[in-house]
């Protein structure tokens, strides 16, 4: 749990950490100025839904692949991972990073659509409170299974950034291709931001697509496991 909690702080501490929360807040403050700029009376409910689901939607898995990915390889890269491998035994470090990791990207997509909720409030009282806290958490979920996705990467690949921009490339071919081929229910932004084609718009999809991703992430992610524990009773015998 002490090694956790360490770990936990040196990611809310890191550049990418905090490089992400500002271009999500970035995005968000676009998308609130496209609000702002458009009207002449202004509420709370259509101020967060416009904000939210302007831009931030088609960034958001780069966000989420940011935020510890790149220290992750540069650990890798400098041999640090071996003496962590070592000290906590190959398979505890994976998953105790596993899960620090994804919590970091799930929050660096929650601060900046908190702080929208806030400011938003300004305008008017809520009058659909449950369904934007709700799709918040969404978004938290989101970041957690992407950046999830992203942190698996780090263990089939030598090059530094193939982490933190493969998803989102992928992320840009789905966007593309679906509609093009009448998919649109499947329109990867959705799972983030619901409000873009509320007509598409299928709870269970979602569901299901982010469990494909999270699902494929813990494929690699066992996998590196076994690898590890190999790789430990290798470094033991040195």
């Amino acid at each position: 749990m002490r090694w956790f909690i360490t770990d936990f702080k040196r990611g809310l501490s890191e550049r990418s950490f905090l490089g992400a929360i500002a271009l999500g807040i970035l995005s968000l403050a676009l998308g609130l100025a496209y609000y702002v700029y458009g009207q002449d009376t202004y509420t709370a409910d259509q101020a967060f839904i416009v904000s939210q689901s302007f831009a931030m939607p088609f960034i958001a898995p780069l966000l989420a692949s940011m935020v510890y990915s790149n220290m992750n390889m540069l650990e890798k890269d400098s041999g640090y991972r071996n003496l962590l491998i070592l000290k906590h035994k190959g398979k505890n470090y994976t998953l105790k990073r596993w899960f620090v990791n994804n919590i970091l990207s799930g929050i660096a997509l929650f601060i900046p659509m908190l702080m929208l909720y806030g400011v938003c409030s300004l305008f008017s009282p809520y009058v659909q409170q449950e369904e934007i806290v709700g799709v918040m958490l969404l978004g938290f979920l989101f970041g957690f299974v992407y950046g999830s996705f992203a942190y698996s990467l780090t263990f089939v690949n030598r090059k530094r950034y193939i982490p933190i921009v493969t998803p989102q490339v992928l992320y840009l071919l789905f966007i593309y291709a679906f509609p093009y081929l009448n998919l649109e229910k499947f329109y990867p932004p959705l799972s983030f931001s619901p409000w873009l084609m509320r007509t598409h718009v299928d709870i269970q999809l979602i569901t299901l697509e982010l469990l494909i991703i999270l699902g494929i992430s813990g494929v690699l992610v066992v996998g590196s496991m076994l690898y590890r524990k190999g790789e430990t009773l290798w470094l033991q015998q040195r």
